[in-house]
């Protein structure tokens, strides 16, 4: 503070002085002084507002990283929501349903055990082919041995020579229906193969052989004497046997539209024979015939035991 500064306050209490007072009883050094301490009172308080000020300044103007960061408060055990604890019928619940899933799962991915019908038609046309020196390249061991449930079973049935599947006889006919027949030619065996296959994969784990009596009326002679009649030709050389045999067993309807090979889809010297699939009308039958080619064809037999349909016609 300049001092003309103080000398007017000095004088301002002076007359605040005589005012209350007369003027020959005031005391200088204690208006001094009370002035002084006024003067400190100020500028303590122009100080501190200059602090304050600056103090702000200073804490707005700080970068984000250097405030103090106050902490969060933690939630109270009151606010806190928990979720409901599983029952026991819940947990039943949810476990029956994680069963049923995996079941459902397991069922889907499991394989689909093969058809017996389908297996014995892949095996014993397999054995065919193989007991004729002419068709023996065609079978494949591996996939031969693919139809058995394991190894054992394979080279216990099938053994060296595929004999094992027609009863310890070469054969050049079989008639699977439902029964598995054997031929020689024309002429039906005496034993009779009966594979056993597992529930779970259709493959086969037995084959036994029974005994079928001379005199019982089973199989079909149309098929036998017909398809049996053109492989014994074939083997024999006979040439006159596809005409002979197809009067005798085929229509004259069916002759007439496919001619000398009728019944036969143009095979006119077949190695051997197989007929499965049989089926049943009102007053005719039929059945699914291999003549040793790649594929099967079709046939319809009328109520006069003769071939009246084959090949799709």
């Amino acid at each position: 503070m300049k001092d003309h500064e103080l000398e007017q306050e000095l004088a301002a209490a002076m007359r605040d002085r005589s005012r209350q007072e007369p003027p020959y009883s005031y005391d200088v050094d204690g208006l001094i002084g009370s002035v002084r301490r006024r003067r400190r009172r100020l500028q303590a308080g122009a100080a501190a507002a200059v602090a304050i000020v600056a103090l702000g300044a200073g804490f707005l103007s700080r970068p984000d990283h250097d405030r103090v960061s106050l902490p969060v408060q933690a939630p109270t055990a009151s606010s806190v929501v928990l979720p409901p604890s599983p029952t026991a019928s819940t947990s039943a619940s949810a476990s029956a349903s994680a069963s049923a899933s995996a079941s459902t799962s397991t069922a889907a991915s499991a394989p689909k055990p093969a058809d017996p019908a389908r297996t014995t038609n892949t095996l014993f046309l397999a054995a065919l082919r193989y007991q004729n020196p002419a068709t023996r390249s065609q079978v494949d061991p591996v996939e031969v041995a693919a139809l058995f449930a394991d190894e054992s079973a394979y080279r216990r049935i099938w053994g060296a020579d595929s004999t094992g599947v027609t009863c310890g006889s070469s054969v050049d006919g079989v008639l699977a229906a439902g029964e598995v027949l054997l031929y020689q030619g024309v002429e039906r065996l005496d034993r009779a193969p009966a594979p056993t296959f597992d529930g779970s994969t259709g493959k086969v784990t037995d084959l036994t052989c029974r005994t079928v009596a001379g005199g019982s009326k089973v199989g079909d002679p149309t098929v036998s004497g017909f398809y049996g009649g053109l492989v014994t030709a074939a083997k024999s050389g006979d040439s006159t046997a596809m005409s002979r045999l197809g009067r005798q067993f085929v229509t004259a309807n069916l002759r007439s539209a496919q001619g000398p090979t009728a019944g036969t889809c143009s095979s006119t010297t077949p190695p051997f024979w197989l007929a499965d699939n049989p089926s049943s009308g009102t007053l005719t039958h039929g059945w699914t015939v291999n003549l040793g080619g790649p594929y099967d064809f079709p046939i319809e037999i009328d109520e006069n035991a003769k071939v009246a349909t084959a090949c799709g016609k």
